[in-house]
């Protein structure tokens, strides 16, 4: 298991598919390991777009040997029914993906939504100060740029936290600093925050990517 070295002291573990653990899924993370532990060894894992459930149950997946189902919301009730209970014939954990809560999944199939109902629950909370600072390091280092530590004390103490909100803004400030052949500084980060709140954004509207990969 190795360190991602990030600024502003923050505790975070980079897995194989390079998600971060900090307080705000800390809870979810220490879940999906005791996978052993599921009541009727499956669990429902909700999170918004860009919160990492793709790359968990990735995780999930290579530790445990279990099943996942991306944007469980959108499947027939009849075929989650039929995996649920192969899953329980094979003695392998199910974990049902979606960024939507299980009363909006319109479950219609009584046997289904018992066992749904007694399945155990996961949530990946909104990002915290230090996620987001995690997020715009991982993904600014990945293009060969940096962020300074004023740039991610400035948006983490002023930006709307949302996951899709980190994205929107590392996109932009990426655009920008290319074009001025500079790293993100403060001045960026004042400046492209100012733009974006300013074009009206309103969290937990969908982008293209968002509605695209749902997962994320």
């Amino acid at each position: 298991m190795s360190q991602i070295a990030l600024p502003l002291d923050i505790a975070s573990i980079s897995h194989g598919e390079g998600y971060l653990v900090t307080d705000c899924n800390a809870e979810a993370h220490e879940q999906l390991i005791n996978w052993a532990r599921w009541p009727n060894a499956t669990a429902i894992l909700i999170g918004a777009y860009g919160s990492g459930k793709l790359s968990m149950a990735h995780q999930f997946e290579r530790q445990s040997g279990g099943r996942f189902v991306s944007n469980a919301n959108k499947v027939a009730d009849d075929d989650l029914f039929h995996l649920w209970n192969q899953s329980q014939v094979d003695k392998r954990p199910l974990l049902l993906m979606s960024s939507r809560e299980v009363s909006r999944w319109g479950v219609q199939l009584p046997d289904l939504k018992s066992r749904l109902a007694a399945s155990l629950l996961i949530e990946v909370g909104a990002p915290d100060e230090a996620m987001i600072a995690g997020l715009f390091q991982k993904y600014f280092a990945l293009r060969g740029l940096s962020i300074s530590e004023d740039a991610l004390s400035y948006l983490g103490k002023r930006m709307e936290r949302s996951y899709q909100n980190v994205e929107l803004l590392a996109q932009k400030m990426n655009v920008l600093a290319t074009e001025r052949k500079k790293p993100i500084t403060r001045a960026i980060a004042i400046e492209i925050l100012a733009q974006h709140e300013g074009a009206g954004y309103k969290p937990g509207s969908e982008s293209a990517a968002a509605q695209s990969d749902e997962e994320n």
